[in-house]
């Protein structure tokens, strides 16, 4: 059972180790459905996702994108006029795209993800960002919380809530109040 606890996103040993156990406990009369080489759906789930944010964490795209299905949905609800790359995503092409703009744009990405919840095929997290920008050096900080949905053990939906006010703040290096309320002024 070793090898199951090794975690990645796509690796097919574990999902044979877990069809085989199940396969064995259902000849038997168990259950076991919820449990995957000895740890739960939840536990593993968790921890893909904790893979795929380090993946993306230290530029390793290809790895992240290994965590996805081929026809993963992203959407996150920031105003794509001021930052265009976050317009909604569909496919790893797409995502890939999205993720490699944001790298040509920063040169460093933390995270720190102090609440990880996951519940059967979903995992919630609440996430502190640092984005290090590439012309500047200055950091992009702001908390957001981001939704997956699992499908096959691979991520097939990535839903993102950002505050958006102070990120775009941050983005565009000035404060925007002035502006918006000079903008209803008018």
């Amino acid at each position: 059972m070793a090898l199951a606890r090794h975690i990645v996103c796509n690796v097919p040993v574990t999902s044979r180790i877990a069809g085989a156990r199940n396969r064995a406990l259902a000849l038997r009369g168990g259950t076991g459905q919820t449990r995957t080489g000895g740890m739960t759906v939840e536990k593993l789930n968790r921890q893909r996702i904790v893979h795929l944010l380090e993946a993306f964490a230290r530029g390793d795209i290809e790895a992240a994108l290994a965590c996805c299905t081929d026809d993963v949905d992203f959407l996150t609800h920031a105003p794509i006029d001021v930052l265009p790359h976050m317009e909604p995503r569909h496919g790893k092409q797409e995502l890939r795209e999205l993720w490699r703009t944001v790298w040509s744009r920063y040169s460093e990405i933390r995270y720190k993800a102090p609440h990880i919840l996951a519940e059967g095929e979903a995992v919630a997290t609440y996430m502190h960002a640092y984005f290090k920008k590439r012309g500047n050096g200055r950091i992009v900080q702001f908390d957001m919380a981001v939704f997956y949905t699992f499908r096959g053990g691979l991520v097939s939906e990535i839903r993102e809530i950002i505050d958006s006010y102070d990120l775009v703040q941050q983005v565009l290096e000035r404060e925007i109040g002035p502006l918006i309320t000079r903008a209803r002024r008018d």
